[in-house]
């Protein structure tokens, strides 16, 4: 064999031999994610924003009546004499539920310039974006115990929600964001449980809960109601629904890390 052949076939070789050990030194790198998996979140941070997620009206379900009125009493004992929950006339819901790639209704916490809590709810399409036309309605104030026949002096009506231009929403949005930074800052549901609700016998409208779960996870519990303010409820504690019950919603898909991208 003459000198080149043999310099050459030695390149070789240790050339071969690199690219095993390079090989072998990058097995425990982490693996490129299925190109047909859903968004991926970042590892150690449950509060990472999903890209890519989809919705397709099911989000939500049903919670039994036990359940809901313990979570709601948690929320009420650590926030003694506070606004409990907040009321969107059906009118308004189902104008959202009705624009054009509607999914559902995402209802966002805000504080106003005086503190207050105060509730915003929007429509939201397939790609979770919010539709910023329905931004400005604000639900109305309704702190009414669960289980207990509501004394209003007023009734409520398909059409009660109040307006705020979209300037003093996003400023109150970012006033709740501002207090509660790591905090959820808004619930969606699909317009499956929403209609299920609204279709109670009686239903004016549905009472947005404020509510903490067993684990003081904030949740937001939705119930319909009647004109006089009385809550729709299920006839058992622990049942779900049946043709003559009403519904408490929950399940929600929570922002983070399910955000709009408007």
């Amino acid at each position: 064999m003459t000198l080149k052949k043999l310099q050459t076939s030695i390149a070789i070789i240790f050339g071969a031999m690199l690219v095993t050990v390079s090989c072998d030194e990058n097995s425990n790198l982490p693996k490129p994610a299925n190109a047909s998996s859903a968004s991926q979140t970042k590892t150690g941070n449950s509060t990472a924003r999903i890209a890519n997620y989809t919705f397709d009206g099911t989000e939500g379900g049903a919670i039994t009546l036990d359940v809901a009125s313990r979570w709601i009493s948690n929320y009420t004992n650590q926030n003694f004499g506070k606004l409990t929950a907040h009321f969107f006339g059906r009118k308004v819901l189902e104008k959202m539920l009705a624009t054009e790639n509607s999914m559902g209704i995402r209802f966002y916490y805000s504080v106003d310039d005086s503190g207050n809590p105060v509730v915003f709810a929007t429509g939201a399409d397939g790609n979770g974006n919010d539709f910023s036309s329905n931004y400005k309605m604000r639900g109305k104030n309704s702190s009414v115990l669960l289980k207990e026949a509501a004394s209003l002096t007023y009734s409520l009506t398909q059409t009660d929600a109040d307006s705020t231009t979209v300037i003093v929403t996003n400023k109150w949005k970012n006033n709740y964001n501002s207090i509660n930074p790591t905090g959820i800052q808004a619930h969606f549901f699909g317009f499956e449980i929403l209609k299920q609700i609204l279709s109670s016998s009686g239903c004016v409208g549905i009472r947005c809960y404020y509510a903490l779960n067993d684990s003081g996870v904030q949740q937001r519990l939705l119930v319909a109601t009647t004109s006089d303010g009385k809550n729709i409820l299920p006839t058992s504690l622990t049942g779900g629904r049946t043709a003559d019950d009403g519904t408490i919603g929950d399940l929600s898909f929570t922002c983070p890390t399910r955000c709009s991208g408007i």
